[in-house]
């Protein structure tokens, strides 16, 4: 998955719009793919799940179309995200698997990571959490040779995903803060976002409701900014919010 380091998810889609008409009119077609892809990025981002899958098949078209092995891995990527989104796991793992064929043998370790990790969450997903933190933890290792620090973080988060659901929380907590160190480190205000609602929700589970209410706020405060405030994420968190609030938290 793409990630945009403006910050301005509404701004940068406009720029990639114009971008796109630049790009079609030049006859450009590896740009073309490019600017739709990652305008399909942004509209997963901002929940527009759909038109997101729409866009990313129309890349994944030019890429075949031009024999762009590493255009139709992000592609494939991208759409197994998709699929992950939708709760549809077969699809999404057969899509991972694809891209992560094409990813060998263009020897991308950075990419290899972002599939290991997403398969993990396909396998974390249906409850197989050893297979899960087995391929997070190949794309750990992927991930620091290659110097890939936002993925780092995304991969940290995911492990401590493992460990929340499993119950055991100051594992899952140690987990999440040192993705957030990256977060903090890079400037990146939606990996920010993230850690912030999951560290909330092990307060709100150790029964930290005031702790968890601050870490949820402003994580939602971190997404409207971005324009991102009916993102799945932002409506998760407005969600664990008023849930908070109707317990009148007093520690």
């Amino acid at each position: 998955m793409i990630h945009f380091k403006q910050n301005n998810y509404p701004e940068t889609l406009d720029k990639y719009e114009e971008a796109l008409q630049i790009a079609e009119q030049k006859g450009d077609l590896s740009g073309k793919a490019a600017c739709i892809n990652n305008i399909a990025s942004i509209l997963f981002a901002q929940g527009n799940v759909p038109e997101a899958l729409k866009r990313f098949e129309q890349a994944l078209q030019i890429a075949e179309q031009l024999g762009d092995l590493s255009g139709k891995s992000s592609c494939l990527n991208n759409i197994g995200m998709i699929y992950r989104a939708q709760r549809n796991y077969p699809k999404a793992l057969k899509r991972y698997e694809e891209a992560l064929q094409l990813i060998e043998q263009l020897g991308d370790l950075s990419m290899k990571a972002t599939v290991l990790n997403n398969i993990g969450e396909i396998y974390r997903a249906q409850g197989n959490y050893p297979e899960a933190l087995k391929r997070y933890e190949e794309a750990l290792q992927i991930g620091e040779q290659s110097g890939d620090w936002r993925g780092k973080a995304a991969v940290l988060n995911n492990t401590g995903e493992v460990y929340r659901t499993q119950g055991n929380y100051p594992e899952a907590l140690k987990w999440y803060e040192q993705a957030l160190q990256i977060d903090e480190q890079l400037g990146d205000l939606s990996g920010k976002a993230i850690r912030l609602n999951n560290i909330g929700i092990i307060h709100y589970a150790n029964g930290k409701y005031l702790k968890a209410l601050k870490n949820l706020e402003e994580g939602l405060e971190i997404l409207t900014g971005l324009g991102l405030s009916e993102s799945p994420n932002a409506k998760n968190i407005k969600k664990d919010i008023e849930i908070l609030k109707s317990k009148n938290p007093q520690n």
